[in-house]
């Protein structure tokens, strides 16, 4: 649950951010989107640097329910809202796999372990080799090994999905190369070092 804003800034900001993503990504295109809540937002430290794509998906709604079929995502569990997410390495810039990937401040309370998974994306993604609560279930978890494979440089993940009867917080994350065992700066530290223009977020309908 990465945390961001609404889209409600400003032109030049939009417009800043708009030619960052030109550049930074290249070809990258993204893959989730949703009618209820979709964005991305870019991470980077030393080596590692790329792409974050997330939707919210409410499969109850009247109207747009059964979207996150549309775009091929199943998610274990039964709970209302579908959270999917997507690691994209960038070839340009990033000189390091991606080996861990983490949402923080979770409440295991609200989340059932079963219903936490991935889900092929049909795009030649690298499917994690592991994804589960850490000890005190403050955050969930999707690894990537040697034995399913690193996102290396270029590569994308698989959709990294839970699902919940919680709708969506704000929160933050952690994402780790092999050998990197600090973690990058939240959304918020980022934006102080000047990325914070690049991150951009939209919520198209609101709930009834």
């Amino acid at each position: 649950m990465i945390s961001g804003k609404k889209k409600n800034g400003s032109f030049v900001l939009l417009l800043v951010a708009t030619l960052f993503v030109q550049n930074a990504t290249g070809a990258l295109e993204p893959m989730l989107e949703s009618s209820y809540y979709d964005g991305y937002v870019f991470y980077y430290e030393d080596s590692l640097f790329g792409r974050i794509d997330f939707a919210v998906y409410d499969t109850e709604h009247p109207e747009y329910g059964d979207e996150y079929l549309d775009v091929g995502i199943t998610a274990p569990g039964d709970e209302r809202y579908i959270y999917a997410y997507q690691i994209f390495n960038d070839l340009s810039l990033s000189e390091e796999a991606v080996a861990y990937f983490a949402l923080l401040d979770i409440n295991g309370n609200s989340i059932n372990i079963d219903s936490i998974g991935s889900q092929e994306d049909l795009e030649n993604g690298v499917e994690p080799g592991s994804a589960y609560f850490n000890e005190d279930e403050s955050r969930i978890v999707w690894e990537f090994d040697g034995g399913t494979g690193y996102i290396f440089v270029g590569e994308h993940s698989w959709f990294l999905v839970f699902s919940s009867d919680k709708d969506w917080v704000p929160g933050s994350y952690e994402i780790k190369g092999p050998d990197n065992n600090v973690p990058i700066p939240e959304p918020s530290m980022i934006a102080l070092l000047g990325l914070g223009t690049a991150m951009m977020m939209r919520r198209k309908r609101s709930i009834q």
